[in-house]
């Protein structure tokens, strides 16, 4: 596609003109606007990129093809569309969650264009595959999850949000949360669901040969941190940083120390800034 037309469907947004380029992929669930306490931080030092899957935030949901978004492998050519669709060759891409599995089944497409990957609590499969990988759900937790999901869609959103912030006592966090939950089109928000929690990336791992950050929440119900420590081993130049943070969205609910592992990412970076 052309850089237009790919900007335009993925609700491509670029401020700033440094370098490099800091690019922002959101998790399952939510949109672009999910980073509005992190990236704004960066505005200054860097060129800032945030976009949307299609199908959620202001996406062009006239793009939408059931086929191609099944799997992680159509929101896998969205990164890489909108990776080639930037002037910039030093990208630092920055992805929550299942974006780091996105991350990692577009990286053949884009290593040449990547110089650092953080992934914030990224999980490559979230169903347990015992006895050997200990993941954060049984299939039986899913598959109720998507019945649910089916039955009553905001009485999941409702549901899930609070379990998944892990920040009871600050409830516009929750709310928050069950508002992006609840703003996607019914029937695109469970099969993103599908492609996610259904996924599995593990054999992939092994390709991504970029140095990559993990950065983990130390209290998270659907990536715990024997996750995090199974991504860091299975991928070549990678490191862990575990944060104290509660819940699954450390962006949200605890910015400023989201921010200070993207600035160290920075301040190590060998491109001039």
């Amino acid at each position: 596609m052309e850089d237009k037309a790919v900007r335009l469907r993925n609700n491509v947004k670029v401020i700033g003109t440094g370098s490099p380029t800091l690019l922002f992929a959101h998790g399952f669930g939510c949109d672009q606007s999910i980073w509005h306490q992190v990236a704004p931080a960066f505005h200054d030092r860097a060129t800032v990129v945030t976009f949307d899957y299609v199908g959620s935030g202001d996406s062009d949901l006239s793009q939408y093809d059931e086929q191609r978004y099944q799997s992680l492998s159509g929101y896998a050519q969205d990164l890489v569309d909108v990776v080639n669709s930037l002037e910039s060759e030093h990208l630092i891409l920055v992805a929550h969650s299942v974006s780091g599995s996105i991350a990692t089944l577009a990286y053949p497409a884009i290593r040449q264009r990547l110089n650092h990957i953080v992934m914030l609590n990224p999980s490559p499969r979230y169903l347990h595959d015992k006895p050997h990988y200990q993941s954060g759900f049984d299939r039986e937790d899913v598959d109720q999850l998507m019945v649910m999901m089916e039955q009553n869609f905001f009485a999941w959103a409702q549901g899930l949000a609070p379990q998944v912030m892990e920040n009871p006592e600050r409830r516009d966090l929750t709310e928050q949360l069950t508002r992006q939950f609840s703003a996607g089109e019914q029937r695109i928000v469970r099969a993103f669901a599908r492609a996610t929690f259904y996924s599995d990336v593990r054999a992939e791992l092994a390709q991504v040969d970029c140095p990559v950050t993990v950065v983990q929440a130390n209290k998270d119900i659907v990536v715990p941190q024997r996750v995090a420590e199974y991504t860091v081993a299975q991928l070549p130049k990678a490191e862990l940083t575990v944060i104290d943070a509660r819940g699954h969205y450390p962006h949200v609910s605890a910015p400023a120390q989201v921010i200070a592992q993207i600035e160290r990412v920075l301040n190590q970076a060998t491109v001039p800034l």
